[in-house]
């Protein structure tokens, strides 16, 4: 008897630049295991998005880099097992703003049909 893999429900992954200034593009390269999304110069107030199913059963992770001048992060832009685990129901989609002070990341709702919750804060390194 096989293994039966059933897929969950879409996950979507928005990246926004949300610096002050446009002296510089925000550049961001996310990959998974089995899927690079590329490598991306945003403006200010510019994003890139993805959507994905993933495995029941599987341990999906997308990782980034960002860079914007002197300003560097590594972090896990979805994972399984981590901040983003219980995100995108209801339509949801987990939000990345890449700002001045830092990466926050928010479950958002289109049409606010139920109110955005922030799910981590990280600094640049």
């Amino acid at each position: 008897m096989g293994i039966n893999f059933h897929l969950t429900r879409k996950h979507t992954i928005v990246i926004k630049n949300s610096f002050q200034s446009n002296a510089k593009s925000l550049y961001i390269h996310c990959s998974s295991k089995d899927n690079d999304i590329g490598e991306h110069w945003l403006a200010v107030g510019q994003t890139i998005a993805w959507s994905f199913r993933r495995l029941e059963y599987s341990k999906t992770l997308f990782h980034c880099y960002a860079q914007w001048g002197n300003k560097i992060k590594r972090f896990n832009a979805y994972e399984f097992d981590g901040t983003t685990k219980e995100c995108c129901t209801d339509k949801g989609r987990v939000t990345w703003f890449l700002g001045e002070n830092g990466l926050r990341a928010v479950e958002t709702y289109p049409k606010n049909i139920l109110q955005d919750l922030e799910l981590t804060k990280l600094n640049w390194d």
